[in-house]
């Protein structure tokens, strides 16, 4: 699944497990009206029973229908056509799970049936719903797959206009490799033009993108590889329109009727193949989200007993705020704030120019031993990790993980190269690899990255818990810390 159809899972599964409860409530009115004696046909115990088996019914059901077209696509005709499959199904494998397990509810015939017939039409009115919901929100970047597009003038109309239907996309800029000097900055339907042929992977290497769509001629292919290999090493999705089969994509005709495989998706006429540079499934997010959910409501309990116990002598030695607050570079590129125990002088940041020539890092990233913008306090702090913990709440807000690669300051950002990126292409962690593998014996950026990569290729849910119990072990040692 890519990040469209995993969103659309989770919506789809949530806005239908509500209209079915709903149907459920609405049908045990309507009999409680009808049927007077509801209350002495129907114990507590019964119906509890009733609700579950109707739960785990809706799983099965749920679970046997494809998510994957796009519900933005569908218009209300094919939701009550899929409305009348889901509750045919529905009501089938409900009657079996109710005469398998015998629960003796003697109006059960009339909730059994009554709940699928009022789910017929609470369905396509939820889904609809849920379609406009969708549509509103598709500029929330939180929501939205951050997409550039490389084409030529004559496909980005189309393109433009095919993808601003997609709820899912929010297009952040356009290249186009035909592009004269003087249109960069201005619009096509809205979408601005960021780059022409001569610094478009520039734009891409800076900008935050989750994928990138190619549309480009034919004759394009041989000399698109490189950049292909680039795009491929910085992690980002990419999709490839094919134009060799263009003729699929067209309407079907009497003499002429393609069938094109499931695998292909389709933008603005033309099938497009998707190259993914990151693989998890839904049930791997859902469970990773889990596990970081968790971890960040211990951790901002912590993170507050800590501040209360520091803040004092924090602020007789040095004045000034107590959490310090830095953007860094996130997700494939995004923007956020960062918080820490401020560990340094106020005057940190304008000083660290005047010491970079101290820098023990061969590369981008910045450490030198006894830096002098630490205070002492600020020594304890980091020695022991403490200041480290209020990036539990960033993880609470979805901007960072528990496990996963060291975001960036922005000025080392600015100098990333392509392959540098990929390490991007997964949610910053507070811990990861390369800070449980003895990060102050490491002065090599790029065996940070090898590190970072390292974590991405051989993700597992199993290896973030290891990484996290590893960490707790290099916190209690102090090895490792600066």
């Amino acid at each position: 699944m890519n990040k469209r159809e995993k969103l659309q899972f989770l919506f789809v599964f949530f806005a239908d497990l509500i209209s079915l409860a709903c149907s459920f409530l609405f049908a045990w009115m309507l009999f409680g009206v009808w049927m007077r004696r509801a209350a002495d046909l129907f114990d507590r115990q019964e119906v509890y029973q009733f609700a579950v088996l109707l739960l785990v019914a809706f799983l099965v059901t749920f679970l046997f229908f494809d998510q994957k077209k796009n519900i933005a696509d569908r218009h209300i005709q094919d939701e009550f056509l899929i409305s009348i499959k889901f509750n045919v199904v529905l009501l089938a494998v409900h009657a079996l799970l109710l005469v398998v397990t015998k629960i003796p509810m003697m109006a059960s015939r009339y909730m059994l049936i009554g709940t699928p017939l009022i789910n017929l039409f609470m369905l396509p009115v939820g889904h609809e719903f849920l379609k406009k919901y969708l549509y509103h929100s598709k500029n929330n970047a939180k929501f939205a797959t951050l997409t550039a597009i490389l084409t030529t003038h004559d496909r980005a109309a189309a393109i433009i206009q095919d993808m601003n239907q997609n709820w899912s996309r929010k297009l952040h800029g356009l290249a186009l490799l035909d592009a004269a000097p003087d249109e960069i900055g201005t619009q096509i339907q809205g979408v601005e033009i960021k780059a022409d042929y001569g610094n478009f992977m520039e734009w891409l290497r800076r900008e935050a993108v989750d994928e990138v769509y190619i549309d480009l001629p034919m004759d394009s292919g041989r000399s698109l590889m490189p950049y292909l290999k680039e795009l491929e090493s910085m992690g980002v999705t990419i999709n490839l329109a094919l134009p060799i089969l263009e003729r699929y994509g067209a309407k079907k005709t009497d003499d002429w009727k393609p069938q094109i495989s499931d695998s292909l998706s389709h933008c603005a006429g033309s099938p497009v193949i998707t190259m993914n540079g990151t693989h998890m499934s839904i049930t791997d997010e859902i469970l990773k989200r889990c596990l970081d959910i968790a971890g960040a409501l211990v951790g901002c309990v912590l993170a507050l007993i800590a501040m209360a116990m520091i803040a004092i002598p924090l602020k007789l030695e040095s004045p000034g705020p107590l959490l310090f607050k830095q953007k860094r570079v996130g997700l494939n590129g995004r923007i956020f704030n960062i918080y820490k125990i401020r560990s340094m002088y106020v005057d940190a940041e304008a000083r660290k120019a005047e010491l970079m020539k101290h820098n023990e890092m061969n590369g981008l990233m910045f450490k030198m031993e006894n830096d002098p913008r630490i205070t002492r306090v600020g020594r304890f702090i980091r020695k022991t990790s403490l200041d480290e913990l209020p990036q539990f709440f960033n993880v609470l807000m979805g901007d960072m993980s528990l496990v996963g690669t060291r975001p960036p300051t922005l000025d080392e950002y600015e100098h990333y190269k392509s392959h540098h990126k990929r390490r991007l292409s997964m949610k910053p962690g507070i811990t990861g690899l390369w800070q449980v593998s003895g990060r102050s014996e490491i002065e090599d950026f790029e065996e940070v990255v090898r590190l970072d990569v390292q974590y991405i290729d051989e993700w597992s849910l199993w290896l973030d818990i290891k990484l996290l119990l590893r960490t707790v072990a290099v916190v209690f040692s102090r090895r490792g810390a600066e």
